[in-house]
């Protein structure tokens, strides 16, 4: 209530200090956090400051203001600098009213799918960066997607500030024989050991703890059909389908050559930009530095600018191109060189089998010199397969072959 109002801190000095008290009491002039020593301080309502203009005059006390508070003061002193806070209260509005609005949509996960499909999916449900984030149900982005796409197992669409990030996960992908109903064999793709199998549809052909080769059936697409002394009358065809997981052991050894080629840039430089309207393309480069036909060079390109704007149907487009010019010399790896290259492809490896929805349970990796110009990269790669390859079910497979009748069977059938 005192910071409502406003409020001043003063201090009296000289004449009757006791009497000047006595005669604020006297006036009912609100007085607080009085402290006494030579000079007195203390704390009162700014309204009744120029109430003491009389008092002081009677008890020959001199007062000195020392500090003002309250808000009446602070609108004052805001009044008379209204140029920053009002560009102050302007960056705020700005500020709010622009983050009621969606400006960047990113995708992450997606692996068949690309950006562009994934886009052109989303902005069909009405959603687009410059609209009102009050319309933006993420709910229904997740269950649209998954309608469109029903490869996509998993997806999740989350907002955070004004950018909306949806992150999807793609199912195994689907074998085509599943699709069309096509009958096939479920055969290993790598040789190992079979460390779990279960059968959905098909006939299992190996056992867990069994070592099979790189195309040995596991599940068949061969169902018999048996008559009443277990005989096998005819085979049913199906799409065999089941899990299956292999545990694989590789063992790998690739030769590294101590000389190479190694590219060298000149600094040679041309950038070279395109702007994109619409349909309409421009490209704009350095007159004065123009390509070499015959030289060779790197091309680095970067997207500045990919944008759609809204609500008008606009699409603007600007990139970068940078072509670096380089030469091919001959070079010799040094033994740090030769580690990190050895790494390098070692490292390959693994996110291969990786990128193939493999599981590694174990690797390992050693550089050997082989001679003078060539180092050997040994080691081994276990990991764990649960993604089986198809076989189509051919029609000699699924033909039983009808034993011959007995002679005596013939002659009581011709009887």
């Amino acid at each position: 209530m005192k910071w409502l109002k406003g409020y001043i801190e003063c201090r009296l000095c000289g004449g009757s200090l006791e009497r000047f008290l006595n005669m604020c009491r006297h006036h009912g002039i609100h007085i607080w956090k009085l402290r006494q020593t030579e000079e007195i301080h203390m704390c009162m309502y700014a309204k009744d400051y120029v109430l003491l203009i009389p008092l002081c005059a009677k008890s020959a006390v001199h007062p000195h203001l020392v500090r003002k508070r309250g808000l009446p003061f602070q609108i004052l002193k805001m009044w008379r600098n209204w140029t920053f806070y009002s560009g102050f209260l302007f960056f705020l509005v700005i500020l709010f009213v622009l983050s009621s609005y969606l400006w960047e949509i990113t995708y992450s996960g997606q692996r068949s799918f690309s950006r562009e499909t994934l886009s052109a999916d989303v902005e069909g449900m009405e959603v687009y960066p410059g609209m009102k984030r009050s319309r933006l149900d993420c709910d229904a982005i997740e269950k649209r997607l998954r309608e469109i796409h029903p490869e996509i197992s998993w997806v999740s669409a989350e907002e955070i500030g004004s950018v909306l990030k949806i992150s999807i996960k793609e199912g195994k992908e689907s074998v085509e024989h599943e699709k069309t109903g096509t009958p096939c064999h479920l055969i290993a793709p790598y040789d190992g050991t079979v460390q779990e199998i279960s059968v959905s549809r098909g006939t299992a052909k190996v056992k867990k703890g069994k070592k099979v080769k790189k195309g040995d059936i596991l599940i068949s697409g061969l169902v018999p059909v048996t008559d009443d002394s277990d005989q096998v009358r005819e085979y049913m065809t199906v799409a065999a389908k089941g899990e299956v997981s292999i545990l694989v052991r590789q063992e790998f050894s690739e030769p590294i050559s101590t000389h190479y080629k190694k590219k060298e840039y000149t600094g040679n430089n041309v950038t070279q930009w395109m702007f994109q309207w619409q349909n309409q393309r421009i490209s704009l480069k350095n007159p004065f530095k123009r390509l070499d036909n015959s030289a060779e060079y790197d091309i680095i390109t970067e997207i500045c600018v990919d944008r759609t704007i809204h609500p008008l149907p606009v699409s603007v487009l600007a990139e970068r191109q940078e072509f670096r010019n380089y030469k091919t010399v001959d070079a010799v790896y040094t033994k740090d060189e030769l580690r990190k290259e050895g790494m390098r492809r070692y490292q390959r490896r693994m996110e291969q089998l990786t990128e193939d929805d493999m599981e590694l349970s174990s690797h390992r990796a050693v550089m050997k010199q082989q001679d003078e110009k060539t180092w050997l990269l040994q080691g081994e790669i276990s990991f764990l397969c649960k993604k089986m390859a198809a076989k189509e079910v051919s029609e000699e497979e699924a033909r039983v072959e009808q034993p011959e009748p007995s002679p005596e069977e013939s002659g009581n059938s011709a009887g």
